[in-house]
């Protein structure tokens, strides 16, 4: 929780399923991955629209993933993913947190990319 009844809480789980075609570890991939989240967010005064509202929901869904994994020595290596997909948002809307008036219910879908990423990894043996 931030200053001024601001809201930023958010709860996110994204499993993921990989493929390497030639040498696990090493070069291309691809992977299905999914996606829960629980939210709390609002009263963001640097966000057109939501200075006075609260967001509250669920989110999940699923896509799949291609990336590329560079292996630097025994213990490094970097790894790059992208992945597009689904999301389905259910969420109650509320005008503001003290008073807790809810707006209304509503249900939301995205298609698009759902994850992106570059990653430092240490491999511990």
């Amino acid at each position: 929780k931030f200053g001024n009844d601001m809201k930023l809480n958010l709860c996110l789980i994204q499993p993921e399923l990989r493929y390497w075609p030639c040498r696990k570890f090493e070069g291309h991939f691809l992977g299905v991955h999914g996606h829960y989240a629980y939210y709390n967010v609002g009263q963001i005064p640097f966000f057109s629209g939501m200075e006075d509202i609260i967001y509250r929901g669920d989110l999940y869904g699923g896509g799949i993933t291609y990336g590329y994994h560079w292996v630097l020595g025994d213990r490094f290596s970097i790894e790059a993913v992208i992945g597009g997909g689904h999301a389905r948002m259910e969420y109650d809307k509320y005008r503001c947190a003290g008073c807790g008036e809810r707006m209304g219910h509503y249900k939301r879908n995205y298609f698009g990319p759902t994850r992106a990423g570059v990653s430092l990894i240490y491999f511990i043996r």
